[in-house]
């Protein structure tokens, strides 16, 4: 298949979007030379509590944090609708938008991978899309150990020459960045976190719109 005929999806809820969310996309982006990656920020995740950030807050983190990534788009599908936002729903509304042609590459982490099995029809969103793993420092393996052996019939362990298939599962190696949302949010007042974690330009727009310093 071409690389033109492969979507990269990477949602979440990016408040605030951090270096480790740039980075390991970035370096999928590099590796697999995808030409076209769909960033998708969700408003009500049914896993996570609530954003702070607001939806058009979020999509001008995003723009900025994307601004130098030609292959990367914001799509702002989850922030419109109403309701939670699952990864299903999303992925049919992709299918109609652009096409049934186009193979979805679906980018999670290993955090996201542990807990995968509580997605809404996780087993029809593997069917729809390969399923890209990237590798997150600091997580108990034993959970991961576990996601394996209950997804043991789709994890395939070589993809070369960009070969993925749909309804398997594959695992990307990248250099991990252990950046935070949660733990930037708890420090906002630490300029060490706050450097360590976020984009430069990012930062500076989140303290000019006193995002999280503004609902304490």
């Amino acid at each position: 298949m071409s690389k033109k005929d492969y979507i990269g999806i990477f949602g979440g809820s990016f408040d605030p979007i951090h270096k480790g969310h740039i980075e390991s996309l970035k370096s999928v982006t590099e590796q697999l030379n995808l030409s076209k990656v769909l960033v998708i920020p969700n408003k009500v995740s049914p896993l996570k509590d609530l954003s702070i950030a607001s939806s058009l807050e979020k999509i001008k983190m995003l723009e900025i944090a994307f601004k130098d990534f030609k292959e990367i788009e914001i799509e702002d599908y989850e922030l419109k609708k109403e309701g939670s936002s699952f990864m299903i729903e999303t992925l049919q509304y992709l299918d109609k938008k652009l096409g049934k042609k186009k193979h979805f590459l679906l980018i999670i982490g290993e955090d996201s991978f542990q807990s995968f099995h509580r997605w809404k029809n996780y087993q029809h969103i593997i069917k729809m899309t390969s399923l890209l793993v990237m590798n997150r420092p600091g997580l108990k393996n034993d959970l991961t150990g576990k996601a394996i052996e209950l997804h043991q019939d789709c994890i395939e362990n070589t993809y070369g020459d960009n070969n993925f298939k749909k309804g398997k599962i594959y695992f990307i190696k990248i250099k991990p960045n252990p950046a935070s949302s949660t733990h930037i949010r708890e420090n906002i007042d630490d300029e060490s976190v706050l450097s360590e974690g976020l984009d430069d330009d990012v930062l500076k727009y989140l303290k000019e719109q006193k995002i999280y310093n503004k609902h304490d």
